[in-house]
């Protein structure tokens, strides 16, 4: 026998379900865009909720960037939570980079949620035109 209607403990499950699925498919955090020219690499990272004080940039290896920090939890108040997508927590991404960079020189930037860097490349990774000569 069909049913007609679903029932309230079947849209659990489904849910449940969904929270699960999204859990073991999530993004990996922060998502970063990740770019270059002849003598930067650039990257730009998603951090809303994020204080700039809690957020951490190392270069190490010459070409492994790791962005660390911590978002803070969000209380309710009074209220009751209906849900709670976004993550909270200490948070930690490296990234392997296309090329050695210049760890001393490079510039970090934070406003409205997103970390941008500028990563000068090292300079043997800098393209670097060779001129021919004729015999």
């Amino acid at each position: 026998m069909l049913h007609t209607r679903w029932q309230p403990a079947l849209w659990r499950e489904l849910d449940r379900f969904n929270r699960e699925m999204g859990r073991a498919f999530a993004a990996t955090y922060p998502t970063v865009n990740l770019w270059e020219d002849g003598d930067n690499l650039y990257a730009q990272a998603e951090l809303p909720g994020v204080p700039a004080d809690k957020v951490e940039v190392v270069v190490s290896e010459g070409n492994l960037l790791t962005i660390a920090g911590e978002r803070p939890e969000v209380e309710a108040g009074k209220g009751a939570w209906h849900r709670r997508e976004r993550g909270t927590g200490k948070f930690r991404r490296e990234l392997t980079l296309p090329a050695a960079v210049e760890a001393d020189k490079v510039e970090a930037h934070f406003e409205h949620g997103v970390l941008s860097l500028k990563l000068p490349k090292a300079a043997e990774a800098r393209a670097r035109r060779i001129p021919v000569r004729a015999d």
